[in-house]
């Protein structure tokens, strides 16, 4: 009959700096792993059925809980973003009426291609930009937009340069930015 492994062997195991398996440790000691015996106590069946059915049963429901608010999140998500590589143009209702207006309808169409996800300010930032397309932009404005400083629409620029592909967000010379159409 094979020699199985103690509990003061698995307690060595356990505190062992050694970083290796217990079927490792067992089989370098020449001994095998205990496998869990079967029961036969109608108590132990009884309660390892009902414990393994309750947590089947609150598992699949939190699951489903999780799935159905991650879908209505992306659903949410998908109405109120932007898709991060391209700009899509979120429709507005104009005085009370049922009849949906386009924002940039008196601008000239913007074409800009995104290589990453704007966040919330900086869609913000860039929507600006759009209305004012071809006209220079002071920081001023855009803070006042924010209702932050001054000093943090400079990072907020810098993301967008670094977010918007090709060279779209300009300098100008008296100051200000400018977004080419």
């Amino acid at each position: 009959m094979a020699e199985y492994l103690t509990k003061e062997e698995i307690k060595q195991w356990r505190s062992s700096l050694e970083k290796i398996t217990l079927e490792e440790y067992a089989a370098r000691l020449g001994k095998l792993i205990e496998e869990a015996k079967p029961t036969n106590d109608v108590v132990d069946m009884v309660l390892n059925e009902q414990n393994v059915t309750t947590t089947d049963h609150r598992t699949t429901d939190k699951q489903d809980k999780f799935a159905a608010i991650a879908q209505r999140a992306f659903e949410r998500e998908r109405q109120i973003s932007h898709t991060p590589f391209s700009i899509s143009r979120p429709k507005q209702q104009k005085n009370n009426s049922t009849e949906k207006v386009d924002v940039y309808d008196q601008v000239p169409p913007v074409n800009i291609e995104l290589k990453k996800s704007l966040t919330d300010r900086e869609q913000a930032v860039l929507d600006y930009l759009i209305i004012n397309a071809n006209k220079t932009v002071y920081a001023k404005d855009l803070a006042s937009l924010l209702g932050l400083p001054r000093d943090y629409v400079y990072k907020y620029i810098k993301n967008l340069r670094a977010k918007i592909d090709g060279n779209k967000l300009q300098n100008c010379p008296g100051g200000g930015f400018i977004l080419q159409a």
